[in-house]
C-alpha cells in the first residue's frame, strides 16, 4: 500500500550509512578542533535522523530494508574506495569530494523533510514530527558542511603557483 514511500525512506536510511562513513573519517582528518566539533555533531544529527526515519516507518506500519541497508553501505564503501584512492588528506582531491558528497547528502535529507512535511497531513501518526524545522536544520548543516568543502576547494583546485600569482 505505502510501497513508495517505504521505499523512499529507505532510501535515506541506506544513505545516512554512507554519511556516517564519511564523518567518521573527516573527524580523524581533520586538525582543526572547529571541524572536528562540527564533524562529530554532525554525526550525532544523522544518527538522530537515523533514528526518526525508523521511527516513521514503524509508526506507519512500514519495514526498515536489510537489504536496501546492505545495499546502501556497499553503495558508500565503494565510493568511500574511490575517494581513498584520490587521498583523504588535507589537500587532496578526495578530501574535497568527500565534502562535495556529503553536501550534497545533507541536502538530500532537506529535500525529504520537505517532502515528507507535504505529505504529512495524509499520516496522522506523524502530525507531531516537526518537519519545518527539521528541514531548517538540515540547511544549517548543509551550510556548515559546504564552508568546509569551500575550504577545501581553495587548498585543491587551484595549484600553489595560480595562488601565488597577484589577480591583475
Amino acid at each position: 500500500m505505502d510501497q513508495e514511500i517505504e521505499r523512499y525512506l529507505n532510501d535515506h536510511l541506506a544513505g545516512s550509512s554512507g554519511a556516517v562513513l564519511v564523518i567518521d573519517h573527516l573527524i580523524t582528518t581533520f586538525e582543526a578542533p572547529e571541524a572536528v566539533v562540527f564533524f562529530e555533531d554532525l554525526k550525532k544529527a544523522v544518527e538522530v535522523d537515523r533514528a526518526l526515519l525508523e521511527h516513521l516507518l514503524a509508526s506507519s506500519q512500514m519495514q526498515s530494508s536489510s537489504i536496501h541497508q546492505a545495499a546502501g553501505k556497499l553503495a558508500a564503501r565503494v565510493g568511500f574506495l574511490k575517494l581513498m584512492w584520490e587521498g583523504l588528506e588535507p589537500g587532496k582531491l578526495g578530501l574535497f569530494e568527500a565534502l562535495e558528497m556529503l553536501a550534497l547528502g545533507v541536502q538530500g535529507k532537506r529535500l525529504l523533510w520537505s517532502a515528507l512535511g507535504e505529505i504529512s497531513c495524509w499520516f496522522p501518526e506523524w502530525k507531531d514530527i516537526d518537519f519545518a524545522g527539521l528541514e531548517l536544520e538540515a540547511i544549517r548543516q548543509r551550510d556548515g558542511v559546504e564552508e568546509w568543502r569551500i575550504e577545501a576547494a581553495r587548498d585543491v583546485l587551484a595549484s600553489v603557483e595560480r595562488r601565488s600569482r597577484s589577480i591583475q
